[in-house]
């Protein structure tokens, strides 16, 4: 079976475009409306998402949220808004729209592909956390 080069480096460009430990718990708390970053940050604080493929499990610092917040900004997947209306002014991330056209048509068919595959996601999930395994695979 051969495959488009194309397809395949567009399909990592589209992982990579994702990654970051704390960037799942943002799109879906953003998922449900724009927010403002302290109001951003309590709640994936309190939400305690289950990160699956890390192994530690200490909630995020403010300083981590807040790099993680200016990169997805700088990789266009929030939108950072200000509201000048009010004083003092209100700042307010959303979703950006390509990640918000994503969500809404694109994930379906991954998402069952994960789902009819769970097992095998799992037992690599746990290989990759084992002492010495960490994520070898990205070197």
């Amino acid at each position: 079976m051969a495959v488009d080069a194309e397809e395949v480096l567009s399909w990592f460009d589209l992982v990579r475009w994702h990654q970051g430990k704390w960037v799942p718990d943002i799109i879906i708390v953003l998922s449900e409306g724009p927010m403002r970053s302290n109001d951003l940050f309590n709640e994936v604080r309190e939400r305690n998402i289950e990160h699956r493929w890390s192994t530690g499990d200490a909630p995020v610092s403010k300083q981590s949220f807040m790099r993680t917040l200016h990169a997805m900004e700088r990789d266009e997947l929030v939108l950072r808004c200000e509201d000048n209306s009010r004083n003092p002014r209100a700042v307010y991330y959303e979703l950006s729209p390509v990640v918000q056209e994503f969500l809404e048509g694109h994930t379906r068919a991954a998402v069952e592909w994960v789902a009819e595959h769970r097992k095998l996601i799992d037992r690599v999930r746990q290989r990759r956390q084992e002492p010495g395994q960490e994520n070898e695979a990205s070197a």
